[in-house]
């Protein structure tokens, strides 16, 4: 007999509370709690087993899980931090493959061997200039560094050629990607170019036409940051950007610093024909090709008129001096 307490639905206020006495039949289980039978070898050691089972397959399970969802990333953004792996294979050069299950050793190189890679595929980079190679090899290289969760200034370094090689073939992409990344290396290493970077990102914001993120983020800088140079530049950028300062946004491009020009070589053809359509508007009824050239950034007159017959501009003359600003329309679509 065992005492237990229970609320009796009845009248309104009958029953609160009672004790009453109930019969609990005799069962294994109350004799196995009253004997304290759990606590037996051979209970312990089938608990043991069972929960190994059991943990061995949620571990398998949670590999699996961060491989499907890095399957969707791209592949490359998964982290083993619960069970490090270090790579065993030595191969300079690997295949870029996206994950779809957890890697074994032998399929991923340490370190060591992927500092010699990154110099293998540098030297190769100037030799021969194939993009499609590099590309692949360098995704590769990363994909290691993730896998391995390594974060310190080789990762750093890999990510920041990744980078600017993606920049000069204007694959805007895989910059992104390396950009996203530097981010997070940067926070947790004083090695690398971080001041460069921050350049590129504003610069990149430019690109994506994203004013928020990019006001955000001049707004988050410290004073030190703002007065880096690449920096300030890319400050000036965004601002005539903004600003519909084309003027000033195309004599900022001519002496862009470092590699910004390159990435500033994604949009500024953009910004050309916005610029021009405004042109055309402010300036009837004519306009001199040499005075254009000189507000969109050219070099020459020639290089411009090349630019202008893209947009089927009508000039004034023969020689093609002037454009007929009230009969040229510029059509962006």
């Amino acid at each position: 007999k065992q005492w237990y307490q229970r609320r009796v639905r009845g009248g309104r206020g009958r029953g609160r509370g009672q004790r009453i006495n109930v019969d609990v039949p005799e069962t294994k289980k109350n004799k196995d709690i009253g004997n304290n039978s759990f606590d037996t070898a051979e209970k312990k050691e089938g608990r043991a087993t069972r929960f190994k089972k059991e943990n061995a397959i949620s571990v398998s399970d949670t590999i699996n899980t961060m491989m499907q969802s890095a399957n969707k990333r791209g592949g490359e953004d998964v982290h083993f931090s619960d069970g490090h792996l270090v790579g065993t294979m030595t191969s300079l050069e690997k295949p870029y493959l996206r994950l779809t299950c957890a890697p074994s050793p032998d399929q991923v190189r340490p370190e060591p061997i992927l500092v010699k890679s990154l110099s293998h595929i540098m030297t190769k980079w100037k030799k021969e200039q194939n993009y499609h190679f590099v590309c692949e090899q360098l995704k590769s290289v990363r994909q290691d560094l993730t896998i391995q969760n390594i974060k310190n200034s080789f990762a750093v370094k890999v990510y920041e050629c990744h980078a600017r090689i993606a920049m000069e073939k204007m694959d805007t992409t895989e910059y992104n990607q390396c950009q996203t990344r530097l981010m997070d290396l940067y926070a947790c290493n004083d090695s690398g170019n971080p001041n460069e970077f921050l350049c590129y990102r504003i610069l990149y914001y430019i690109y994506i036409n994203n004013t928020s993120d990019a006001l955000k983020l001049i707004a988050s800088l410290s004073k030190k940051q703002k007065q880096n140079d690449d920096v300030a530049f890319a400050i000036k950028v965004f601002k005539s950007w903004s600003e519909g300062n084309y003027c000033q946004f195309f004599k900022l491009y001519l002496v862009a610093p470092k590699m910004s020009g390159y990435l500033m070589d994604a949009y500024v053809q953009r910004e050309r024909n916005l610029a021009m359509k405004k042109l055309v508007k402010a300036y009837k009824p004519s306009v001199s090709v040499e005075k254009v050239a000189g507000l969109l950034g050219y070099p020459d007159s020639q290089t411009t008129l090349v630019y202008l017959d893209e947009l089927s501009t009508v000039y004034t003359n023969a020689d093609r001096t002037n454009i007929d600003c009230k009969k040229t329309v510029i059509d962006l679509s």
